[in-house]
C-alpha cells in the first residue's frame, strides 16, 4: 500500500507539521508513505518537492504573493484568513501520483491545488482522502468561521469581503469548489469532532463520508523533561510560577485571542491574588520582541522555535501552557504541552476540549471569558498536586494521540477505502459498555456486542475497577474487543464520558452490562433502515432480574422522534438510540443518574435525518441505579425537562405523567419504566 501526502509547505504551519508526524508514524508501521509538498523555504529541499530549480521556485513564491496582493484588493482589513484560489497547478500526471495507491490531502492553499486542480485529480481513478486542518476546503474562502453560518448554504453576503453580496467572491469560490468536489469524490478526515461537526453541517462537504481521526505526534521527543534543569537550559527562574504561551501576532489579532490573555493575567493579580512577582510568562511565537504587546507581568520572549528538542525544554519548563485561541481545529501546542506532561489552560472551543479534560490534565474555560481564563490559570496555581496533573496530561496523549494509535486507525481507513464496496453505506458503529462488579451479566452482553453480524464495530469497555471477577471476563474477550480500560471512576457518566472521549466510530451507542441488542442482525438491519441519518432509533424490549421478558416498554417510541417528543417521559431508550458521534456532546457530571436525557435532548435538537427503524434494536435489564435511587432519579428528570420545556409546561406534562402511570399501573400491576 503506497500512501502519497500533499502538503502546500514541509513543516511551515500546523498542518505541515501534522503531515510530517503522520508520515513518520505511518512508515513506522510499515507503510510506504512519503510527502511531497509544493514549496519549500530552505532552497536545499530538493526531494519530493514540486517546485525545483531557482526558477521553479520563483515561479511558486510570484504565485504566493500575487494570491495575497488578490486578497489584499478584495478582502476588509479584518484579522481573518481568506484564501482567493488564483494560482495553483495540475499535478494530475506527476510520477509520484501515478505509484499511490490513495493520495491524501493535507493543507493545499497558497497557490499549491485550485479547485480545476483537485477535479483533475479525478481522472487517476485513486481513492483520495483529505484532512481538514481548517475550514476552508468547505468555505467559500475563509479559514476560520467564527460565528458565521453561510457555509451551511452556499456562502455569499461575505462579512470578510468589501463588497459582499449574493454573487460576491465567496459565493464564486464555493460554486468553483462545488463543481470539482462533484468529479473528485473524497473522504474527509476531521481531526476533531468539532470539525467533523461543521463538515456535516456544510453544505459543500456533508455529503462525503467523514471520520474522525485525530492528528498526531512525536511522543518520544515531546515528552516530559525534569523541570528544574529545562528552566536553567532556559535561563529562567526556578522559584516562578511560569506561565506559557505561543504566538503573539499583536494585541488586535482575534483569531489567537491574545487580548483575552493580557486581561486574564491582569486578572489573575488583581481579583484573584496571585503575587505579581511570583509569576513570569515565556512566550515563543514567529514574531519579533517589537511587536509583543505589553504584559502585566515579567515576560520572556523567544522567538520562533524551529527545533522539537527546545520545544520540549519550554513545556517543560512551564507550570502550565496557556492558550486563548478563538478558533481551533486540534491544536499541535496543546497536544506538546499535554505530551510533555505540562496541563493546559484554553477555551472550550474547536477541539481543544477533545484533548483537554476539565479538572483533570488542565481547564476549560468558558468561550470568550478572560475571567474564567484567569480562573483556569489560579486553579493550577493553587493546585495541591502538579505533578499529578502532568501525569495525567501525558496519559492523555498516550492513550488517544500517540503515534502507534493514530497510524492504525489511519491504516484502518486506507483498507476501507480501497475495498471495491466501500461507495455503500457502511458506517463504524462504536458501541460502548460501562460495568463496575457485574460478573453475573457482563459476559452476556459482550457476547452480544461481538456476535453482531455488522463488522464496523468499534467495541469499548469501561471497567470501574471490578474486583468480583468481572475483569478476568474482560480480559478473556480482550481479542474481540477494541478497547477497554479498567479503574476507578466518578460514577456511571463519567465512565460514559471516557468511553465517549475513545471512540472514533461514525455513530454511538451505550449498551450498559446486562442490556443486549435485540437479535445478532440488528445493527445491520438498523442502518439498512436508510442510509445517512444523524439518529436511528427503535423499540425496547425489557427483562426482569432473572431475565424473564417483561415486554415492551411503557413509554412506546414515537413515530416520529423530534425534541418534543420527551415531553411526557423517556420515549426512546440510550440502548435503542444510535447517534451520529459529532452530535454528542459530553454527559453533563451534575447530573448522577439522568445525564443521558439530556445528552440525547441536546442532540435530537441539533439533528437533521432522524430514522424510525420500526422495529426492536435492543433487550433493556431493569434495576439499575436510577430504580435503586428513584427519588433522586425523578428529581434529576424533572429538572432537565424544565430545562428544555420551560416549568410550567413541564409541571402540566408531569400531570399527564401521573395519570398516565396510574393507569397503566391499575391494567398491568407493574409501571415497565
Amino acid at each position: 500500500m503506497k500512501i502519497v501526502h500533499l502538503n502546500t509547505y514541509k513543516e511551515n504551519g500546523g498542518a505541515g507539521r501534522a503531515c510530517q508526524r503522520l508520515n513518520k508514524a505511518l512508515r513506522e508501521e510499515g507503510v510506504d508513505s512519503e510527502v511531497w509538498i509544493n514549496f519549500s523555504f530552505n532552497s536545499g529541499d530538493t526531494e519530493r518537492v514540486f517546485s525545483r530549480g531557482l526558477f521553479g521556485r520563483a515561479v511558486t513564491a510570484f504565485g504566493i504573493i500575487f494570491e495575497r496582493i488578490v486578497a489584499s484588493f478584495l478582502r476588509k482589513k479584518v484579522p481573518v484568513p481568506f484564501s482567493f484560489p488564483v494560482w495553483g497547478r495540475d499535478i494530475s500526471r506527476h510520477p509520484a501520483l501515478a505509484g499511490a495507491d490513495v493520495i491524501h490531502i493535507h493543507w493545499i492553499n497558497h497557490g499549491f491545488l485550485r479547485p480545476k486542480d483537485l477535479a483533475a485529480l479525478a481522472e487517476l481513478g485513486k481513492p483520495v482522502i483529505w484532512t481538514f486542518h481548517d475550514s476552508n476546503a468547505f468555505t467559500g474562502g475563509c479559514h476560520v468561521r467564527y460565528t458565521c453560518d453561510h457555509f451551511e448554504r452556499e456562502c455569499g453576503n461575505c462579512p470578510v469581503l468589501k463588497n459582499p453580496g449574493a454573487g460576491d467572491w465567496s459565493h464564486k469560490i464555493w460554486k468553483a469548489k462545488e463543481q470539482a468536489y462533484r468529479r473528485l469524490g473524497y473522504t474527509v478526515i476531521a481531526p476533531s469532532r468539532w470539525m467533523e461537526s461543521s463538515v456535516r453541517r456544510s453544505k459543500l462537504a456533508g455529503l462525503h463520508h467523514v471520520y474522525n481521526i485525530p492528528n498526531t505526534l512525536d511522543t518520544q521527543t515531546f515528552r516530559p523533561l525534569p523541570k528544574g534543569p529545562s528552566r536553567k537550559a532556559l535561563g529562567l527562574p526556578e522559584d516562578k510560577f511560569i506561565i506559557l504561551s505561543g504566538f503573539m501576532p499583536s494585541r488586535n489579532d482575534l483569531h489567537k485571542g491574545t487580548p483575552y490573555l493580557l486581561e486574564a493575567l491582569g486578572l489573575i493579580i488583581s481579583k484573584y491574588g496571585v503575587p505579581r512577582e511570583e509569576v513570569a510568562l515565556l512566550v515563543f511565537g514567529n514574531r519579533d520582541a517589537k511587536n509583543v504587546p505589553e504584559f502585566p507581568v515579567a515576560a520572556t520572549f523567544l522567538g520562533t522555535i524551529a527545533g522539537d528538542d527546545k520545544l520540549t525544554l519550554c513545556y517543560s519548563a512551564a507550570d502550565v501552557f496557556v492558550t486563548p485561541s478563538l478558533e481551533d481545529n486540534l491544536p499541535n501546542t496543546v497536544m506538546e504541552s499535554l505530551s510533555c506532561g505540562t496541563p493546559v489552560v484554553a477555551f472550550t472551543t474547536g477541539g481543544i476540549p477533545d484533548m483537554v479534560d476539565h479538572l483533570q490534565s488542565g481547564f476549560l474555560a468558558e468561550y470568550r471569558s478572560a475571567d474564567d481564563l484567569a480562573q483556569g490559570i489560579q486553579w493550577v496555581y493553587n493546585h495541591h498536586d502538579r505533578q499529578k496533573l502532568g501525569e495525567q496530561a501525558r496519559s492523555t496523549v498516550m492513550q488517544r494521540f500517540s503515534e502507534k494509535v493514530i497510524a492504525r486507525q489511519h491504516i484502518s481507513l486506507y483498507n476501507r477505502v480501497l475495498d471495491p464496496g466501500f461507495a455503500d453505506f457502511q458506517p463504524v458503529l462504536t458501541v460502548i459498555t460501562v460495568v463496575y462488579n457485574d460478573v453475573r451479566h457482563i459476559e452476556r452482553t459482550i457476547r452480544s456486542v461481538t456476535g453482531q453480524t455488522w463488522k464496523n464495530i468499534e467495541y469499548l469497555v469501561i471497567d470501574g475497577g471490578s474486583t468480583d471477577g468481572t475483569l478476568e471476563i474482560i480480559k478473556r474477550y480482550a481479542g474481540r474487543i477494541t478497547g477497554w480500560v479498567s479503574e476507578p471512576d466518578q460514577g456511571i457518566y463519567d465512565a460514559m464520558n471516557k468511553g465517549l472521549r475513545m471512540a472514533t466510530g461514525d455513530y454511538v451507542l451505550f449498551m450498559n452490562s446486562g442490556d443486549e441488542f435485540y437479535s445478532p442482525a440488528t445493527v445491520r438491519q438498523v442502518f439498512s433502515a436508510s442510509p445517512d441519518a444523524d439518529i436511528y432509533y427503535g423499540e425496547t424490549e425489557m427483562l426482569g432480574p432473572d431475565l424473564a421478558n417483561l415486554g415492551r416498554r411503557r413509554h412506546a417510541s414515537p413515530e416520529k422522534l423530534a425534541h418534543g417528543s420527551f415531553k411526557y417521559g423517556m420515549s426512546v431508550s440510550h440502548q435503542a438510540i444510535y447517534i451520529r458521534r459529532a452530535l454528542l456532546q459530553p454527559f453533563d457530571a451534575a447530573y448522577q443518574l439522568s445525564a443521558d436525557i439530556d445528552s440525547i435532548l441536546h442532540a435530537i435538537k441539533r439533528a437533521g435525518k432522524i430514522v424510525n427503524t420500526r422495529r426492536y434494536v435492543a433487550k433493556y435489564l431493569v434495576g439499575g441505579m436510577s430504580k435503586k435511587k428513584h427519588r433522586q432519579s425523578l428529581k434529576e428528570r424533572f429538572g432537565i425537562f424544565s430545562k428544555h420545556y420551560g416549568l410550567l409546561p413541564n409541571l402540566f406534562n408531569h400531570a399527564v405523567i401521573a395519570t398516565k402511570l396510574a393507569w397503566y399501573y391499575l391494567v398491568h400491576r407493574r409501571t415497565n419504566d
